[in-house]
C-alpha cells in the first residue's frame, strides 16, 4: 500500500497536473495562431512552447527519480520487514503529499502565467515572462530536497538507527502539512501577478516581487520542515 501510494503522490498526479495545464495553454496557442494575418510568419512558438513545457514538466522527473530512490524504504514497509521503518510510513506519506501539492501548485502557477501572457511570452517579452514563470518552481525544488532528506533518515533506519519518538515524528508530519499549504500560495501570487498588464521595467519588477512574496509562505514551511526533520 505504501508503495502505491508513494507512485500516486510521486508520479501519477504530477502528471495528470502537468498534462491537463497544458491544454489550455496549446488552446490558447492555437487562438494567436488563427488571429495571425495570412501570411505572416509568426513569433518562434514552437520552440519556447517546448521549454515552457520542458520546464514545467520538471517536477515529473523529480517524482520519477524520488520514487526510485524511495522503492527500498517502501518494500520494507509494505513487507513488514522492519518494524522500525513501519513507524515512517505515515511521515513518508506525507512528504510524499507535500511534493505533490508542491508539484501541482508550481504547475499551475507556471501554466497560468504563461496562459496569460501567451502574446508577451511568444513576442518581445519572452525574457520577462519566462523569469515570472520560473518562480514557482522553486516551491517543486525545495520539496524534491525534503523529500530526498526523509528518505536520507528512512535509509539510515534501516541500517540499524533507532526510529525518533511519535512526538517527533508528528511534528515533522505537521511541518509537511504547513509545507504543503504554503505552496498554494503560488498560484494565489501567479493571479494577483498577472494583473500587472504592462511588463517595462516598473512593471516586471512589481509582478516579479509579487511572486517573491508569494514564495515566503513557502519559505516558512521549508525552515519549518528542516527544524522538525533535525529533531529526528
Amino acid at each position: 500500500m505504501a508503495g502505491l501510494q508513494a507512485l500516486i503522490l510521486l508520479i501519477v498526479i504530477p502528471a495528470i497536473a502537468w498534462a491537463v495545464a497544458l491544454l489550455p495553454l496549446n488552446l490558447a496557442r492555437g487562438e494567436l495562431q488563427r488571429e495571425s494575418p495570412p501570411g505572416r510568419s509568426e513569433q518562434p512558438s514552437g520552440p519556447r512552447i517546448l521549454l515552457f513545457m520542458g520546464c514545467s514538466g520538471v517536477p515529473v522527473l523529480f517524482g520519477l527519480l524520488l520514487y526510485a530512490l524511495a522503492r527500498p524504504a517502501l518494500d520494507a514497509i509494505d513487507g513488514r520487514a522492519n518494524g522500525n521503518v513501519v513507524r515512517l510510513e505515515p511521515l513518508l506519506l506525507w512528504a510524499s503529499f507535500a511534493f505533490s501539492v508542491a508539484s501541482c501548485s508550481a504547475i499551475a502557477a507556471q501554466t497560468w502565467i504563461v496562459r496569460s501572457r501567451l502574446r508577451s511570452f511568444l513576442g518581445s517579452g519572452f525574457g520577462r515572462v519566462l523569469p515570472l514563470s520560473v518562480v514557482p518552481a522553486t516551491g517543486a525544488i525545495f520539496a524534491v530536497i525534503l523529500v530526498f532528506l526523509v528518505l536520507t533518515y528512512a535509509d539510515s533506519v534501516l541500517a540499524g538507527v533507532p526510529v525518533a519518538s511519535d512526538p517527533a515524528l508528528s511534528s515533522a508530519i505537521s511541518s509537511f502539512q504547513a509545507f504543503a499549504l504554503g505552496t498554494v500560495a503560488f498560484p494565489v501570487a501567479a493571479g494577483v501577478s498577472n494583473r500587472v498588464r504592462d511588463l517595462n521595467q516598473r512593471g516586471f519588477t512589481r509582478a516579479i516581487l509579487i511572486m517573491e512574496l508569494g514564495e515566503l509562505p513557502v519559505l516558512v514551511g521549508l525552515v519549518q520542515v528542516f527544524l522538525a526533520l533535525g529533531s529526528l
